[in-house]
C-alpha cells in the first residue's frame, strides 16, 4: 500500500493543482464582473426624463359647455368694468351730510352719552328726539355738540346742523331768559301735587323740545355710581317746570311707571307723552320722595 501512494503521489499533486486554478479563475471572473457591470445610479440617469411619455392633454370647449349646462361665458377681464371702489377711508374733519335733515337743538350732558338732540327727516317732515347711538335715515349719531350732530354716513365722517340759524344749545341757561309765554289757564294747580294741564300746553312742549330745554338745565343724576335719574336746576321763573310745581335741584326718577335713568328710556317717555291724558311723575327732593300727577285736558 506504501509502495502504492509513492508510486501515484503526482495524481494528488495534479488535481490539488487543478482544483486551486479553477478556484483562482472563478475569483478573478467575479472581480472582473463587478469591476466592468454599470452601476445602478447611471442606468436610472441614462433614462431621460422626455423619454416618458404623458397622457395626451385634453382641451375643454368652454363654449359648448356653456350651451350644455345652459350659463353664460364670463366676460373677459377687459370687460368686466373697472376694478373694484377702493375700501372707504374715514375723514378725519366732518363735512355737511348731504342727509336731508335738519337740527332743531341739541341737549348736552356729563357724561356726554346723556347727550340728546332734535332733528327732523326731510323726507318725512317728521321731528323726534335722539341719543347718540341710535339710527337715523340711515346714518349712525356718533356724538352731539353745541350746534351740530356728527353722524356716520356709510363710512363718512358727516354733520347736520341748522343751515339757517345755529340751533341753540339746550343744556346752557343763560340767566333771565324768558322762556315762551303760555297762553292763560295752560296750568291750573288743584293741590300740593296735582295738577291740569292744556292738552295744546302739552302738544307745544313737546313739539319744540329746544325751548322747553331753555327753561332749565337738565343733568343725568347718579346715586352711588348709578343713574337714578335727571336732576334739574336754573330753573326759569314761570316757567313750565316753575308752572307745574318742579323746583330746583329736583331729580325726575320715574313718569308713568317708567324710570328715567337713560336716553333711551327718556326717548321712550316722550313719545308716549303725546297721547297721554294723564301723567304721573315721581321726584326725589331734597331726600324725600314726591308724587305729582297731571291731568290733560
Amino acid at each position: 500500500m506504501e509502495l502504492a501512494l509513492q508510486r501515484y503521489s503526482w495524481v494528488g499533486t495534479a488535481l490539488a493543482a487543478v482544483l486551486g486554478a479553477y478556484l483562482c479563475a472563478r475569483i478573478v471572473n467575479t472581480v472582473v464582473a463587478t469591476a466592468i457591470a454599470p452601476k445602478p445610479g447611471l442606468l436610472q440617469q441614462s433614462v431621460s426624463p422626455q423619454a416618458v411619455a404623458s397622457p395626451p392633454r385634453t382641451e375643454l370647449d368652454a363654449e359648448r359647455l356653456a350651451k350644455s349646462f345652459d350659463l353664460p361665458l364670463p366676460k373677459p377681464a377687459s370687460e368686466t368694468g373697472p376694478a373694484e371702489v377702493a375700501e372707504k377711508v374715514w375723514n378725519a374733519t366732518p363735512v355737511r351730510s348731504s342727509v336731508r335733515a335738519t337740527l332743531v337743538g341739541t341737549a348736552l350732558a356729563n357724561p356726554a352719552r346723556y347727550s340728546l338732540c332734535q332733528l327732523t327727516n326731510g323726507d318725512t317732515n317728521e321731528t323726534l328726539v335722539h341719543a347718540i347711538g341710535d339710527k337715523f335715515m340711515e346714518t349712525r349719531i356718533y356724538a352731539i355738540e353745541k350746534d351740530r350732530v356728527l353722524i356716520d354716513n356709510d363710512g363718512h365722517n358727516e354733520y347736520i346742523d341748522n343751515s339757517a340759524a345755529a340751533a341753540p344749545n339746550l343744556g346752557v341757561f343763560t340767566p333771565g331768559q324768558p322762556g315762551p309765554a303760555q297762553p292763560d289757564n295752560s296750568v291750573r294747580q288743584l293741590s300740593d301735587n296735582q295738577y291740569v294741564l292744556a292738552k295744546s300746553t302739552v302738544n307745544a312742549a313737546l313739539t319744540d323740545l329746544s325751548q322747553l330745554a331753555t327753561q332749565a338745565r337738565i343733568v343725568p343724576s347718579f346715586k352711588n355710581g348709578v343713574a337714578n335719574g335727571f336732576k334739574l336746576f336754573s330753573i326759569v321763573p314761570d316757567s313750565l317746570y316753575a308752572k307745574i310745581g318742579i323746583q330746583n335741584g329736583d331729580v325726575i326718577r320715574r313718569i308713568n311707571g317708567y324710570e328715567m335713568n337713560s336716553p333711551d328710556k327718556a326717548l321712550e317717555i316722550y313719545q308716549k307723552l303725546r297721547d297721554a291724558n294723564r301723567i304721573e311723575v315721581e321726584i326725589e327732593r331734597r331726600g324725600e320722595t314726591i308724587r305729582k300727577s297731571y291731568s290733560i285736558e
